[in-house]
């Protein structure tokens, strides 16, 4: 039987379906109970991605910057798209990212020590600049790699391959237990997923009961901004860091 600060307690996890079963068995390992409570849903942009496939010819590198791009593409792929790919160098922004692409029989080529657009920057600044880019990302990503490839002369081309919205299924019995207080904490995970939290739950005070945990500083700030209290940030911006946080958190009271 576990036996851990966070045994019988009651967790919400706002990732996106796609997302919850790695963290839902995470949390599960604790002794904590899981609350499914998905604040992203991503929709795809196959007319973009389309158009962006057609061309992939005209480029020398491909590059991702999440698993979600990944999927989103290589689900609209055909075999001649992908024929072409694979004559491409692909950059990942990191592991996650590289396991993706290799479900899809590829090989990422470049995957930077940092998992971020930063982390692919400083690999290009090592080691040089691809001769011209084609880059798959999210509606709303980030122009960090874009704009400092182009300020160094690279031919670039955004494609959009997806967005992000907020879900509007039913959130009744979720609202129910935060009245009640049974819900003990709420992972952020994401500067998306706070906002989309909070439009969820629609009550700034109910939003608030439970611990908050955010994933990093900024998307502390985020939550910050929108009158979210979090009270935990995780020294390590991944999940697993989020439950250690939350555990010497519980502990610490229990004492």
């Amino acid at each position: 039987m576990v036996n851990s600060p966070l045994t019988g307690k009651r967790i919400l996890i706002t990732r996106a379906v796609q997302q919850t079963t790695e963290t839902t068995a995470l949390i599960e390992k604790t002794g904590a109970t899981c609350i499914a409570f998905p604040c992203l849903e991503y929709q795809v942009l196959q007319d973009s991605i389309q158009q962006g496939l057609s061309l992939a010819k005209g480029y020398s590198d491909i590059v991702f910057t999440s698993v979600n791009g990944i999927h989103a593409v290589f689900k609209n792929c055909s075999s001649a798209h992908m024929d072409e790919l694979q004559k491409k160098r692909i950059a990942v922004v990191g592991a996650k990212t590289a396991a993706a692409l290799k479900n899809y029989g590829l090989q990422a080529s470049i995957i930077p020590t940092t998992s971020s657009q930063q982390g692919l920057i400083q690999h290009y600044q090592a080691h040089g600049l691809p001769q011209s880019m084609l880059f798959f990302r999210a509606e709303d990503g980030s122009d960090a790699l874009l704009e400092y490839l182009q300020n160094q002369g690279v031919k670039t081309c955004l494609i959009k391959a997806y967005r992000s919205i907020c879900p509007t299924n039913d959130n009744s019995e979720v609202l129910t237990m935060l009245k009640k207080n049974s819900i003990d904490a709420t992972l952020l995970g994401s500067s998306k997923t706070v906002a989309h939290y909070l439009q969820r739950i629609g009550n700034l005070e109910l939003a608030n009961r439970p611990v908050l945990v955010a994933i990093s500083q900024q998307v502390a700030n985020a939550a910050d901004k929108l009158g979210l209290k979090v009270q935990l940030i995780a020294k390590q911006a991944n999940f697993p860091s989020m439950l250690e946080s939350l555990a010497e958190y519980f502990s610490q009271r229990s004492n």
